[in-house]
């Protein structure tokens, strides 16, 4: 979570070696990828992920954004709709509606969102705000997550979601007020 990469990679799959069975190592592993944006090898884990424990409610989720980041929104999309409660599901799809021009989707599903979780899910309003190329309004809702301490905002430092915002010195302030290390 703090940008490093390799080594969260490597220690990520040091567990996998040493507990092959054990999902949450997958999941570990294929988080360490995603933030490497090494999307292939993350989709590689959270399928493994899945096989060794289906009910997992994250993995479609994560297997989705993966998808996603990679161009692949029709995978992305049969990924996140395994799971349509799942709020990290519905953010995907809304994500992933939306590049499929399936606009008046997308909505519905942030308005299912914001029915459930109001401002509380400021931090993911900025992702979906980001990549719906809303700067302003992605950059307001990150503003809203730090005063909210939104838990999201450990990810500020790796999220690929986040990348159109990174240049902005509204982002740049609020990477430093939330003084990540080196």
């Amino acid at each position: 979570m703090m940008g490093r990469a390799d080594r969260s990679v490597a220690a990520a799959r040091r567990a996998v070696m040493l507990d092959p069975l054990d999902w949450r190592s997958y999941n570990r592993l294929g988080l360490a990828l995603f933030y490497a944006r090494q999307y292939d090898e993350a989709i590689a884990a959270f399928q493994h992920n899945l096989a060794l424990d289906p009910d997992n409610p994250n993995a479609s989720a994560l297997l989705g954004f993966a998808h996603y980041n990679l161009g692949k929104f029709d995978s992305a999309r049969e990924a996140c709709e395994t799971k349509p409660d799942n709020w990290e599901d519905q953010e995907c799809l809304a994500l992933t509606n939306r590049k499929l021009g399936r606009d008046v989707d997308a909505e519905a599903m942030l308005a299912k969102i914001r029915a459930a979780t109001g401002d509380g899910s400021a931090y993911n309003y900025a992702e979906i705000s980001a990549q719906w190329g809303n700067s302003n309004q992605a950059l307001g809702w990150l503003e809203t997550a730090l005063k909210l301490r939104d838990s999201g905002l450990a990810d500020l430092k790796v999220d690929p979601l986040l990348d159109p915002l990174r240049k902005e010195p509204r982002y740049q302030a609020i990477e430093r007020a939330l003084k990540f290390p080196d």
